[in-house]
């Protein structure tokens, strides 16, 4: 199961409906049990989290009203993940507060991540890239988790996938907070977390989305050292983690990203969890053996050989990444002789280096000689001593044939070829240069890469420094990672080129709305959609913002004329329901949430509204 028992509960029915089994946990913040759903068919089971308050005074209720109405919307916001449990509902019951979520059968990563184990590096880099990769959509959605740890990740049975449970620590935060290391925080918070797991920053209350980053380190940390984060110990000048010493099985660029996730700074790590998996991301399969050796170091491994070929064949390709080398015969009566590892060949073969001439460029560039060569070797070499000058005019490598006939290798020239007028590419012009990387970059922002896609707007900037486009697209993609300032800089320069430009104007309603001006951003996607009556997106933001603001019947005009230009918007239907359930038309607000889930089954949070829109008419 995905959580391990740890007491007998009392059975009782919570909500008219929940029935508690049996106790999961208990935290600073509530009780976990795991529960069975009445209502539905074989009574499917769930998670039901009571969120406990110090006493029934009206100041710690309303305390405790807060923090469980914080974790709804965020479970809620997040519930359309499919590594995150969704929300099935949330309720207050004799001033007692209730949340049900999906129940995640699995094993907790506490049952892999073991002290004194230590896990290889490719494993470990699997592993951070999977809590990565859920937790760049938690920040996305501008949400830092704050107590990512083994017992938070669970590995579902039915995938293999991680998911990543207990949202109750979660602290929604403006983006000036989570981008400006340099603005002072206004909404401190307690100090929520784990301890081991959480930097000096979340300690004082103020923590940053690279506390998260801080604590994915240490989860990597403790897989690649078996040692618990508690237990390392700290380089006395620095204050920085000195966890290398624990282990010597982990390649400097791995090592270099995991220091710089931990660094004791929050501004000198990596931001988001963005930029932290695309580190990862970028490490060369090459570079996570730790103890790479010299290919001078070793005779036993095949380096390189000499070349040899008729000039009837076409050249044989050598595959250097394994020990497996496959060479095609040059005659049907020929039989290939493959080398995979080491085989009796290897008394013929053997590694070797470039050959050291008087002439130091041509003939090292067409062959290489043995370096421990044996007397069939020496015989070649004196043919090819013979051969001589013609060698010296090759413009490609000869190659190597090995077979059963009695001389073991053929030395024929191979002839050079004649330069074809198309084999020198055109250079591209600078309109085409332009194009290409408009293209990648629209291509990595929709695939939300968004600091790769930065990196390709700037390079088609300064290639073309009044393209419009390049500018917005830079927007777009610091809105994506939740840096509205630059976002909205970035935006004004699209906006100075062209004033009229509706993608411009939503992207800065976007940046604008994550600074919590919602009035302004409105105004924004108002002019976009003036200007660009199809833009459905715009569409969208206006009526969803409009229903924040209470505006229902607005906001359903606004989502009408959305759904009217794309039909498959969930996110459309799903505020359309809300805003009919805020007008009380109940019937049309259940249709509109059916539709909603017909193309989004896993909107949770529009599961969960049209139930109460079923309750409300009596279904």
């Amino acid at each position: 199961m995905t959580h391990q028992l740890q007491q007998d509960t009392p059975t009782a029915v919570v909500g008219k409906r929940y029935k508690l089994i049996s106790q999961l946990g208990v935290g600073g913040f509530g009780q976990t049990f795991l529960a069975q759903d009445l209502h539905l068919p074989d009574c499917p089971r769930c998670v039901v989290k009571r969120l406990l308050a110090k006493s029934n005074e009206p100041k710690n209720l309303q305390t405790a009203r807060r923090l469980f109405n914080t974790e709804a919307r965020v479970l809620y916001q997040l519930g359309n993940h499919d590594q995150i449990p969704s929300l099935f509902a949330h309720f207050e019951e004799n001033q007692e507060f209730y949340l049900v979520q999906e129940f995640v059968e699995g094993e907790p990563m506490t049952r892999q991540v073991i002290k004194g184990e230590q896990w290889a590096e490719d494993r470990a880099i699997a592993l951070l890239k999977d809590i990565l990769e859920v937790l760049v959509f938690v920040h996305q959605q501008n949400v830092i988790h704050r107590d990512v740890k083994p017992s938070n990740l669970m590995r579902r049975r039915r995938d293999g996938k991680l998911v990543l449970i207990d949202f109750g620590a979660v602290k929604r935060v403006s983006v000036q907070i989570a981008d400006d290391p340099n603005t002072d925080i206004a909404d401190s918070t307690v100090s929520i977390g784990t301890q081991g797991y959480i930097p000096n920053e979340q300690l004082a209350g103020k923590p940053r989305f690279s506390s998260d980053i801080y604590a994915v380190g240490l989860v990597g940390i403790q897989a690649l050292t078996g040692i618990l984060p508690r237990e390392l110990g700290e380089d006395a000048q620095t204050s920085e983690l000195a966890w290398r010493v624990h282990t010597s099985n982990v390649s400097a660029a791995l090592a270099d990203i995991i220091d710089r996730m931990v660094c004791y700074d929050f501004r000198d790590r990596y931001p988001t969890a963005v930029e932290a998996l695309e580190a990862l991301r970028d490490i060369s399969p090459g570079l996570t053996e730790p103890d790479a050796r010299s290919s001078a170091t070793d005779d036993d491994d095949l380096a390189s050989t000499v070349l040899l070929d008729t000039a009837q064949q076409p050249l044989v390709t050598l595959k250097q990444s394994s020990a497996t080398y496959d060479l095609a015969p040059t005659d049907p009566k020929d039989e290939t002789l493959t080398l995979s590892g080491h085989t009796a060949s290897e008394s013929f073969l053997r590694k070797s280096e470039p050959i050291e001439t008087p002439d130091k460029g041509a003939f090292r560039k067409r062959f290489f000689a043995l370096q421990k060569p044996s007397a069939a070797h020496w015989v070649v070499l004196t043919g090819l001593a013979a051969a001589g000058i013609a060698f010296l005019s090759l413009k490609v490598s000869p190659l190597l044939r090995v077979n059963q006939s009695t001389t073991p290798l053929s030395t024929v020239p191979y002839p050079t070829p004649k330069r074809s007028p198309l084999s020198t590419p055109k250079p591209l012009s600078l309109e085409q240069q332009a194009a290409t990387l408009l293209e990648q970059a629209n291509r990595q922002r929709k695939q939300r890469q968004y600091a790769a896609a930065l990196t390709s707007y700037d390079k088609l900037i300064k290639l073309k420094p009044k393209t419009a486009q390049a500018y917005w697209g830079r927007c777009d993609a610091l809105t994506g990672l939740k840096r509205p300032d630059q976002a909205v800089v970035a935006c004004n320069d699209a906006l100075a080129l062209n004033p009229d430009y509706a993608e411009a104007l939503w992207s800065q309603g976007k940046a604008l709305k994550q600074q919590d001006r919602s009035l302004q951003s409105l105004r924004l996607f108002e002019q976009a959609t003036a200007l660009k009556p199809t833009f459905a997106e715009a569409w969208v933001d206006r009526g969803i913002t409009l229903q924040e603001f209470g505006r229902s019947s607005e906001a359903i005009d606004a989502l009408d004329e959305a759904i009217a230009l794309n039909r498959n918007s969930a996110e459309a239907w799903s505020t359309k329901g809300a805003a009919l359930w805020n007008l009380g038309r109940f019937d049309q607000a259940i249709a509109a949430l059916d539709k909603a889930l017909q193309i989004q089954p896993k909107a949770e949070g529009a599961r969960a509204l049209r139930q109460q829109a079923r309750e409300q008419l009596g279904y």
